[in-house]
């Protein structure tokens, strides 16, 4: 054991080994990767493909009066029933895979789509990718109000008050007013109305009133509606709860905005009256520029609309609605009084112009800041790999 002559050989034949060992390994690795890359930038065109059908979708949705489009009236069918491969190809025109896509459901408001990309196709080699996306998608309905203003409940206009329905006949002929109870109007007021119109204001065609309540159950948003506006203005950072003032201090941003219940629960007839949303929208409260709010306001509660406030749009309030001082309103107002017997007021009168002016395109855009093409319901997005 004293003699160490000739220790050096095995040494470095074991080392030899040991590198050698290392170098096939990281030899084994190598060749790897490329097949490694290759195979995640199939996965990501296969991705990539997906979410081109789930647009695909949402386009043919959008579109139900054009040949590619998916009328709403009637399931969908081919290619939109999954039967189908719709291939893509490179900008060059080589064939890079496609993507099936399924329809599933009828109506104009909520459909189930289901969209596969394949690369390089549904057929072929071994190695195929696939990925999978699902989603709701959903279209935001404007209810298409009978008048200027709609109550599920009494109503009063103060005096020297217009409400004007006249101008547009696009969705219809309207009331300057409609009312579940009856309605007051003081002295100097005028309510004109497109429907039955004499030219002659407060006639009774002008101010429909003691409707049926089912009338105004059938327009006004639905449970599942009232959530799905809640998850849209949610994913949007426009979703509130409680009571809620919108003034100079506290701007309102255009678009959807959805202030709930302090608990979050939908309101009914047994929600506790601390538990009812509240808010005033008043001076200074436009984000935008130009001093006038665009979209669509949904309160669960009610809603006050203040000082010199325009608004160009839809007002929905669950309970009640009040127009005071110099506030204005284009397009349409709603007030469900699912709580409040108190009737709603309309008591302002705007330096120009109506203080309610009937508008269905102000009101069914939110003037032009609420999209009318299909979108995938937030919360709803799914990913699968095949």
């Amino acid at each position: 054991m004293r003699d160490q002559r000739g220790a050096v050989l095995p040494l470095a034949m074991l080392s030899l080994l040991v590198l050698s060992a290392v170098l096939v390994g990281l030899s084994l690795l190598t060749g790897q990767e490329p097949l490694v890359a290759g195979n995640h930038v199939m996965i990501v065109q296969a991705q990539a493909l997906a979410e081109a059908g789930l647009e695909r979708a949402l386009w043919a949705l959008s579109m139900p009066d054009s040949p590619n489009g998916i009328p709403w009236s009637a399931p969908a069918v081919a290619p939109y029933d999954g039967s189908e491969l719709i291939g893509v190809a490179t900008e060059l025109g080589t064939p890079l895979g496609g993507f099936r896509v399924t329809v599933t459901g009828e109506g104009d408001r909520q459909r189930q789509v289901a969209a596969v990309g394949l690369v390089p196709g549904d057929s072929g080699p071994l190695g195929r990718a696939r990925q999978e996306i699902s989603a709701t998608a959903i279209r935001l309905r404007f209810p298409t109000s009978p008048a200027g203003i709609a109550v599920r409940g009494g109503l009063e206009v103060g005096a020297g008050v217009t409400v004007d329905a006249r101008a547009d006949g696009s969705c219809g002929d309207r009331a300057g007013t409609w009312s579940v109870g009856a309605t007051a109007i003081g002295a100097g007021a005028q309510i004109q109305g497109r429907t039955g119109d004499t030219g002659m204001p407060n006639e009774t065609a002008d101010i429909q009133q003691q409707q049926a309540p089912a009338l105004f159950d059938e327009l006004a948003f639905t449970a599942a509606e009232l959530q799905a506006l809640k998850a849209v203005a949610r994913a949007r950072g426009t979703y509130y709860q409680g009571t809620v003032t919108f003034d100079a201090a506290r701007r309102i941003p255009d678009g959807l905005i959805f202030v709930d219940t302090v608990s979050g629960q939908p309101i009914s007839e047994v929600t506790p009256e601390g538990d009812l949303a509240r808010v005033s929208i008043g001076d200074g409260a436009p984000l935008a520029p130009g001093g006038a709010f665009r979209g669509w306001v949904i309160v669960n509660g009610s809603l006050s609309l203040g000082g010199t406030i325009a608004v160009q749009g839809l007002v929905y309030a669950a309970d009640r609605l009040i127009q005071t001082g110099a506030a204005r309103l284009v397009g349409a107002a709603m007030a469900g009084h699912v709580r409040s017997s108190t009737p709603s007021l309309i008591d302002a009168r705007p330096v120009a112009g109506a203080a309610l002016t009937w508008s269905c395109e102000t009101g069914r855009t939110g003037g032009g800041t609420i999209p009318q093409r299909w979108l995938v319901k937030p919360g709803s997005y799914r990913e699968a790999a095949g």
